[in-house]
């Protein structure tokens, strides 16, 4: 039959009674060892059965609600294992036998996932979007922000001081700034665009070219439907070059968009 929704848990209404929590204690062996089956002088006390029930819908409501259970701080999580946070965002556990550190408040423990659990993403990661609203939660603009290593310390782990560019103190980092910028995927080892530091600047340019001027556009004249690169006197003298032409920049045709970077 269809099963019914975890609205309601068994023995909600005694669950702060005595009668409710005695069983938790390490001290009763049937934790460890249950009860025997059959034989009604071994029954579980009304008190234990209804803390063992309400324990299990406990933590089956916090599946359907939440997706995964809420965190406890005497739980033993293992690498990789997912809880939901008392700040109400999910995390990761990234170590083995994690027990009785707060997601919500220690680094070094756990994986900040986001309000979502199957976002995908770490911090670190960059995200374009097609709009410039404010970030949603857990997204931060790449607008060069400074910001303190204690309040953002699972980014801070990530990205460290890189895009640091001076002014910041010893309690403080960075964001990366790419406004009005292109990005261009690191060289690592590649030929191409090679010696670089990672996230380091790089002004715009021409590739080295030249053109080619005839030798016999002595005493040039325009040429049809334009001008000569340069104009020589009888002597073949270099005379002058032509005007400027073009803008402020050289650039691919585009539009903008915005970055934002996962805290």
């Amino acid at each position: 039959m269809a099963r019914q929704p975890f609205n309601n848990r068994w023995a909600q209404g005694v669950e702060s009674q005595d009668n409710l929590n005695t069983f938790k204690a390490p001290g009763d062996v049937r934790i460890n060892s249950g009860w025997e089956g059959g034989q009604d002088k071994d029954a579980p006390p009304a008190g234990h059965e209804n803390w063992w029930h309400n324990r299990v819908d406990t933590g089956l409501q916090g599946v359907e609600r939440n997706g995964v259970m809420s965190w406890h701080p005497q739980a033993i999580y293992g690498m990789g294992a997912p809880t939901y946070g008392p700040d109400g965002n999910y995390y990761e556990s990234i170590v083995a036998d994690n027990t009785g550190n707060n997601p919500s408040s220690t680094a070094g423990f756990w994986r900040y996932c986001g309000p979502s659990f199957f976002s995908g993403h770490v911090p670190g990661d960059l995200k374009m979007v097609a709009h410039n609203n404010i970030p949603t939660a857990g997204w931060l603009k790449c607008n060069g922000a400074i910001l303190s290593r204690a309040s953002y310390a699972l980014l801070f782990d990530s990205i460290g001081t890189i895009w640091n560019s001076g002014g910041e103190t010893s309690l403080q980092f960075r964001l990366p700034d790419f406004r009005g910028v292109f990005l261009r995927g690191f060289s690592d080892g590649s030929s191409i665009d090679s010696g670089r530091a990672f996230g380091s600047f790089q002004a715009d340019e021409l590739k080295s070219h030249r053109h080619e001027l005839r030798s016999d556009l002595i005493g040039a004249q325009p040429l049809q439907g334009g001008t000569p690169d340069a104009r020589f006197n009888q002597a073949n003298e270099l005379l002058g070059y032509t005007e400027n032409t073009g803008g402020s920049e050289t650039r691919p045709v585009n539009r903008t968009v915005s970055y934002w970077i996962k805290y």
